[in-house]
């Protein structure tokens, strides 16, 4: 489950800003999250409001693992969403960072951080939605675990530098009793800039201030007038007067993106993943997803005795995350040629073009080529750049075959 949290600010330019100026105004904007389970979404999805979303610890477990179990919550939770409803923060880390009880877990922040960010790549929706780390308010106290020598070279430092590195920004988790008024917001940005000292220049052009249980549902705006940026530099603010709409629900329309195809993707990381096998000979695992019982009706007469059910697996064939995609490119041209495999569906106008990636378009090649071969011989290999999964990779109006 997710957790309820109110993204409080976004604060423009606020940990490297001179706090002396007068006269330029910095605005405010407030970012509501909820359960993405209550539905309440549904109700939202024509409000130019933009919403985050966090991940509960037990998310993060999974999440941390394997880029292929990140991309499965980010297909429930954000993707099902996505774009009806504005989504652009993944927050991570919430109930985390500098909690009691919780450094035991403080490991498991980066690796969810990167393969969040990896499948929000794959998906080519890493500049529109941004992966953030939630720092606790204690955090910013000299005596926090933060600062311990342990836990600044195997945690804060890494996680501090991915952020800066895909040019996103971390998130506060103030006290319970912290208030939305100057002083206080002031108060603590300057906590803020003291903490980034301890840990070199990391210059973030925003950090996230968050508010958990929001009494009130509601979006609000206000200015700062006394900060002002060193570079003359203010953001205009963009809040949905009225973030609660009586709309109808409405199912979320297909991906609106520009036409022209991204560069070749490149990393300033590994993805943190298990790699898993081409074929497994282990028990079948159940689809990702709910599994109900078939409803049969009652009878009076005892059936025979069954003989031993046949278990057959459903697997989807597609294209490493960690493959480069010149060499999917490769791959992906062989399987739409020699291969035979049915490709209308990856072009322009096909069902499956959006997003426009190599690594999706790979993946819907890769699959077609499979399931029409597998049963004359045909493997999920392309020379190592593909592997079997057990969860549908369809999305929207994309459908993943399987035969």
């Amino acid at each position: 489950m997710l957790k309820m949290v109110w993204l409080f600010f976004n604060i423009f330019l606020l940990c490297f800003l001179g706090l002396t100026g007068a006269g330029q105004e910095t605005n405010i904007q407030f970012l509501n999250l909820y359960d993405t389970t209550s539905g309440v979404f549904e109700g939202m999805s024509k409000s130019d409001h933009a919403f985050a979303v966090s991940a509960s610890v037990e998310d993060l477990i999974e999440i941390s693992r394997s880029v292929l179990k990140a991309e499965s919550w980010l297909r429930t939770h954000v993707l099902s969403q996505f774009p009806a409803t504005r989504i652009t923060t993944i927050v991570v880390g919430n109930t985390l960072l500098c909690q009691n009880g919780q450094n035991h877990n403080w490991v498991l922040v980066l690796p969810s951080l990167k393969n969040v960010y990896y499948s929000l790549t794959r998906w080519g929706l890493e500049k529109e939605i941004k992966v953030s780390a939630a720092f606790s308010s204690s955090c910013f106290n000299i005596k926090s675990d933060l600062f311990r020598d342990d836990f600044v070279e195997r945690v804060t430092e890494p996680l501090l530098q991915f952020l800066h590195s895909i040019n996103s920004t971390y998130s506060i988790n103030p006290s319970p009793n912290f208030s939305a008024l100057l002083d206080e917001t002031v108060s603590l940005v300057s906590s803020c800039t003291e903490f980034l000292k301890k840990f070199g220049s990391f210059h973030f052009n925003k950090i996230n201030i968050m508010e958990t249980n929001p009494k009130q549902k509601i979006s609000i705006n206000r200015k700062l007038s006394s900060i002002e940026s060193p570079n003359g530099f203010s953001v205009p603010s963009n809040v949905a007067k009225n973030p609660h709409p009586s709309s109808p629900i409405v199912a979320s329309p297909p991906f609106s993106y520009p036409i022209a195809s991204p560069p070749p993707m490149v990393f300033p990381f590994a993805p943190e993943q298990q790699e898993q096998p081409p074929f497994s000979s282990g028990p079948a695992l159940a689809p990702y997803g709910y599994s109900l019982p078939p409803c049969n009706p009652i009878s009076t007469i005892v059936p025979a005795a069954p003989g031993p059910a046949e278990v057959v697996q459903e697997l989807w064939c597609v294209a490493k995350p960690s493959v480069p995609a010149e060499t999917l490119q490769e791959a992906m041209d062989y399987a739409c040629g020699k291969g035979g495999a049915d490709c209308a569906e990856i072009l322009p106008q096909g069902n499956c073009f959006y997003p426009d990636t190599v690594f999706a378009h790979a993946s819907y090649a890769f699959n077609s080529y499979f399931q029409k071969t597998k049963r004359n011989g045909g493997s999920c290999s392309f020379g190592g750049t593909a592997m079997l999964i057990t969860s549908d990779p369809s999305f929207l109006h994309c459908r993943f075959i399987l035969s």
